[in-house]
């Protein structure tokens, strides 16, 4: 199990108990990539925040009441920050291409889709998902869309 600390003065939140699908889905994917992750009534953003992931066992609620969870939580753990951030690092580094469409359509059916340069897209998609956080994703993908012809029709 994984429990995560996020601190930003005068803020701190726990999460505890996480499976590590949950861990690298909902906050160190993001956070490896620089982008800003929601937990709890905050969003958080790795450029202000400070984040800790401890491994150890499952807490159970006993010994998370009363405010109590991250001392028994760093008690029983270790501290694997620096580790899973490196993993969620490796991850991003190699950009992921689908092999298939879900139709079973070969990757050569959808490189006309992703336009010219597939390359500059995910930039600018991962751009405008950075700076507009509130945006959901196919909302990012279309205002990067939208920059990239903008762009296109200055050079032109």
């Amino acid at each position: 199990m994984y429990h995560v600390e996020l601190r930003q003065f005068p803020h701190n939140m726990c999460k505890f108990n996480l499976s590590e699908r949950e861990l690298f889905d909902t906050i160190v994917g993001g956070w490896a990539q620089g982008q800003w992750i929601e937990m709890g009534e905050r969003k958080w953003s790795p450029h202000q925040a400070k984040l800790k992931v401890l491994e150890g066992p499952h807490l159970p609620l006993e010994e998370l009441a009363m405010g109590r969870g991250w001392r028994n939580a760093q008690n029983q753990s270790e501290d694997v920050t620096e580790r899973v951030l490196a993993q969620a690092g490796q991850s991003t580094q190699t950009p992921v291409v689908p092999r298939a469409a879900p139709t079973g359509a070969p990757v050569e059916q959808l490189q006309p889709l992703l336009g010219s340069d597939p390359a500059a897209l995910l930039q600018a998609w991962r751009l405008s998902a950075e700076r507009r956080p509130e945006l959901a994703p196919s909302e990012a993908l279309a205002l990067a869309e939208a920059t990239l012809r903008s762009l296109d029709a200055e050079e032109r």
